[in-house]
């Protein structure tokens, strides 16, 4: 059996090989667009960074509010497609790069904003703490975050007892909003939960305001998938 990380890198990569997956790729969620114009409020020309870009349909959004705009993603073929839809929809400005989640490459406290719009619904609960300490290394005092993740009504979820699900060696895991307040409450204040309506529905969009108190940040190792505390 593959590991976990390796056997969610194989399905992005043949989801972007074959360009057949169930992911919208042109046009960014409407929730994380009103977000956006909320944050832009706040911090007007602000530094972002989109994590699991994907595509770059949230990266463009961003870019078109006037952030700017920093995209990441593990698989290079995704950031092919970011690159050509770049130069088709003639965006200049926007940095595409291949990084990890778990290792940004990026001094501390280097965005405003940080934005993960269907990253953390696949990452073991194990990891958690990992990526938290990757976010908050990396996300300004009294930035922003801007979180979507699947609810207990996504398709795969809606039948089952349990909050994850592995299909095609792909892990997902739901959330609900108790959750979100639980996993991000002593380091965010939590500005807005959204639950998406409609035919798509199945996800919580989240807004958030990085505290100044909260105690320290979380320190982890992570090895082969595990965290040692």
């Amino acid at each position: 059996m593959l590991p976990a990380d390796e056997a969610n890198r194989q399905y992005f990569r043949e989801s972007y090989r074959k360009r057949e997956h169930g992911w919208e790729t042109e046009e960014p969620s409407p929730y994380a667009v009103a977000f956006l114009q909320r944050v832009r409020r706040q911090v007007p020309a602000g530094t972002l960074l989109d994590i699991g870009c994907g595509e770059g349909r949230h990266s463009f959004a961003a870019w078109r509010l006037d952030f700017k705009v920093t995209g990441i993603d593990y698989e290079p073929l995704a950031l092919e497609r970011a690159r050509h839809f770049a130069v088709v929809k003639h965006v200049d400005g926007i940095r595409f790069r291949k990084a990890n989640v778990f290792s940004l490459p990026f001094p501390h406290s280097s965005f405003d904003v940080v934005l993960d719009y269907g990253c953390l619904h696949h990452q073991r609960k194990s990891d958690w703490t990992a990526y938290m300490a990757s976010i908050l290394r990396v996300l300004r005092p009294l930035g922003f975050y801007i979180l979507s993740v699947f609810s207990p009504k996504f398709r795969l979820f809606r039948a089952s007892r349990r909050p994850w699900h592995i299909a095609y060696g792909a892990y997902r895991r739901c959330f609900t909003p108790q959750e979100i307040s639980a996993l991000f409450g002593r380091y965010f204040e939590i500005l807005a939960i959204a639950e998406e309506q409609g035919e798509g529905r199945g996800f919580w969009h989240v807004l958030m305001k990085r505290r100044t108190e909260g105690g320290t940040m979380p320190s982890t190792t992570r090895h082969n998938n595990r965290i040692t505390k």
